[in-house]
């Protein structure tokens, strides 16, 4: 798989590959919200204990969820890729004032993080 694979043609694909295998709606949210907690995991035991961060562990993981959200796309005939890219130029339009309104306070965040990261590994 190439990846320049787009949202859409990634859809397909999944919807052909998974055919009749597709969860109802419950089972979709339940699926989804089970691969965000298993992101979740990763990455609370690389950054809170300090394990290392398997990239293809988490790239199978972040997979996953992209899967679960083409599911639920398709399921509920949402063009995902209009969506996000939808989601993106709203994003461009409030990026300049969260810029103005949290950098500061995000620079802030990222920097005691990752400060705390090096301690919990010094130990």
């Amino acid at each position: 798989m190439s990846n320049t694979l787009t949202i859409a043609e990634s859809c397909r694909q999944l919807r052909s590959t998974l055919r009749g295998l597709q969860h109802p709606p419950l089972g979709q949210a339940t699926a989804l919200a089970e691969e965000c907690g298993e992101v979740a995991k990763l990455l609370l035991d690389t950054h809170a204990y300090g394990k290392p961060l398997s990239k293809a562990d988490l790239g199978g993981e972040l997979a996953d969820v992209f899967v679960c959200l083409a599911e639920i796309a398709t399921a509920h005939k949402v063009d995902l890729g209009a969506a996000v890219e939808s989601k993106l130029s709203d994003l461009k339009r409030r990026a300049p004032i969260w810029r103005k309104e949290l950098a500061a306070a995000l620079a802030a965040s990222r920097q005691a993080t990752t400060a705390a990261g090096r301690r919990s590994k010094s130990r």
